[in-house]
């Protein structure tokens, strides 16, 4: 499968981890990877105008899990995602 990533994403770590999580398969690739899938796919489902790679970074720096930021994202508690979004 061919991964396309966003022109803005090019040469990011975020690229890095996407493309090797797809490359993998969300069965058997690392949390890291799942959770760029999730904020690439699935978070943009449930929660809409948010960038993946921005909540994905803030997520990385607040330690959260796969699980934890999908269950974020499942309470529709939009201020922390801002928070992960324009974390420094």
């Amino acid at each position: 499968m061919r991964v396309k990533i966003r022109k803005c994403d090019v040469g990011t770590e975020y690229a890095a981890v996407l493309a090797s999580g797809y490359k993998t398969g969300a069965g058997r690739c690392t949390d890291v990877e799942l959770m760029a899938m999730f904020c690439e796919d699935t978070m943009q489902l449930l929660v809409g105008a948010y960038s993946p790679r921005l909540v994905w970074e803030g997520a990385q720096k607040a330690g959260l899990t796969a699980l934890e930021l999908h269950n974020l994202c499942a309470s529709k508690d939009l201020a922390k995602l801002d928070d992960l979004q324009f974390a420094e």
